[in-house]
Formats: structure tokens, C-alpha cells, sequence
């Protein structure tokens, strides 16, 4: 297995601030560079692509629905996942309730490890201010260069499949 190292600023800290894209495009640009050191290395590139959702019982209250509480579920939902992967992996938060997690050097195996890990480890429940939040997690898989040849395509493949 041949390791890509991003570059320290990049990396999965469970106590750095976790980067956030507002777009597929944006994570499309931030996921450019790996895939150049991929294609010098002829490595892989796995990209999960996480979503969640508070789970609400008919009649009662969405305890996360004002964005305080929300972001500080969701920064509670990142720090779950940045617990889970290597430092060279990256935890990206896209958009309002998804995450893209990308592993290089990562193929179908490693991925498929991680995967099952981050399921269990984001699943159920979080005890937030507010009270207790239920969550359900699904999780989409893609590989570079089978599934895309940017980040865009990877993302969207990930996504789709996370749906």
C-alpha cells in the first residue's frame, strides 16, 4: 500500500476544527490535489459519503431543529468520525447534514472496514443540551478511479448510493 500524505493542515484532527464545502464543486477542488498524487502513484482513493438524519417520533418535537443545536449535533456526529480514521484521512462536512470522508491509499477492503466502523461509531443516540437526539446514519461508497475521475463524480456516485 503506498501512503499520500496531505499535508498537516489537512489532516483528520479530532481537535481541529473540522473543514467545511458548501458544494459538490467546492469538494470536487478540495480532493484535486489527492488525485493527482494518486495518479503518480497509481493508487486508490476511497471517498464515503455520509448522511444524517435526526430521527423524529410522530408527535414529538425535533429537539435539533433550532441551528444551534443542530451544529453543535453535527460537530458532536464529526468528532465521532474524526475518531474513526487515520490521520491521513480527511472528514469534510458538505453542506448541512453530510459528511465526505476521504481515505487514500484506501480500495474496496480498507473502505469497507471503515465503513462499518463509522456506522457503528455514529449511529444512536446523543445526549445534547436539549435532551437526548436519535440519529440514523447511511453511507454511500466510491473508489477513484473505478467509480470517477474527479472529485465531483466520486461524490456524486458516493452520494447517490448513500441515498
Amino acid at each position: 500500500m503506498i501512503a499520500i500524505e496531505p499535508p498537516a493542515s489537512a489532516r483528520s484532527c479530532p481537535t481541529a476544527p473540522l473543514t467545511r464545502v458548501d458544494s459538490l464543486a467546492a469538494l470536487g477542488l478540495r480532493v484535486s490535489r489527492l488525485f493527482a498524487q494518486c495518479r503518480r502513484q497509481n493508487a486508490q482513493l476511497a471517498m464515503l459519503w455520509v448522511e444524517v438524519d435526526v430521527l423524529v417520533h410522530p408527535g414529538e418535537a425535533d429537539e435539533a431543529d433550532d441551528s444551534g443545536t443542530r451544529d453543535e449535533l453535527l460537530e458532536a456526529v464529526s468528532q465521532r468520525l474524526r475518531n474513526r480514521v487515520r490521520g491521513v484521512d480527511e472528514v469534510l462536512r458538505v453542506g448541512e447534514q453530510s459528511f465526505a470522508v476521504l481515505l487514500p491509499s484506501a480500495g474496496s477492503q480498507e473502505s469497507d472496514i471503515v465503513e462499518r466502523r463509522l456506522l457503528q461509531a455514529v449511529r444512536g443516540s446523543y445526549g445534547l443540551d436539549e435532551g437526548v437526539v436519535q440519529l440514523t446514519v447511511r453511507v454511500g461508497r466510491s473508489l477513484f478511479p473505478e467509480h470517477g475521475r474527479n472529485g465531483a463524480e466520486l461524490a456524486a456516485v458516493a452520494r447517490s448510493l448513500a441515498a
